[in-house]
């Protein structure tokens, strides 16, 4: 009889122990799916500027890393842009939190002068960096109440020409899910 007793008591705390790390494992997929990052290129983007705007999956070397760019903006003599709608328009706010950019110029562009990347939120400038040849860059934005996101490279001598801005990284995320307070 007590026999039993520990047999059922085991099979009991068995199946209890696979119930509680079975909803955890399903709690732990659906936050990770929440938190997967939305391709900045998935909204809807145009070319807004003179130069060249490409989406383009490419291998290059920035500060002796291998980084696969999503897209390049090239500004030539002038500049380049990316304006992209991020607001669902049948949303009555922004659904993403948190902007994230990284981007830099080849090794090889050595003889280009340095780009100036401006970001807008708005068309409000909100950050300003100057990309040198190797030197990769990353910028982390709130975009919680922002509708239209715009990149532009400029080339900062426009009477050199400058090389290609590959961005390795253009993603938006979403804001993070409060957490169910375990009892």
């Amino acid at each position: 009889m007590q026999k039993n007793s520990l047999i059922a008591s085991g099979i009991a705390t068995s199946i209890l122990l696979s119930l509680a790390t079975t909803v955890t494992t399903v709690e732990i997929a659906q936050a990770q799916k929440a938190q997967r990052p939305v391709p900045l290129l998935n909204a809807k983007c145009v070319n807004s500027g003179l130069g060249t705007a490409r989406e383009q999956n490419l291998d290059v070397s920035i500060g002796r890393a291998v980084y696969t760019s999503q897209f390049y903006l090239g500004p030539g003599y002038r500049s380049a842009s990316l304006t992209c709608n991020i607001k669902p328009e049948n949303r009555p706010q922004s659904v993403f939190q948190t902007l994230n950019l990284g981007f830099g110029m080849r090794d090889n562009s050595t003889n280009s002068t340095t780009v100036e990347v401006k970001v807008y939120l708005d068309g409000k400038q909100a950050e300003n960096r100057t990309v040198a040849p190797g030197q990769p860059t990353t910028l982390a934005l709130d975009v919680s109440n922002v509708s239209n996101v715009a990149v532009e490279a400029v080339c900062s001598n426009q009477s050199q020409y400058c090389d290609r801005i590959y961005f390795f990284t253009a993603s938006l995320e979403r804001p993070t899910a409060p957490q169910p307070v375990k009892k």
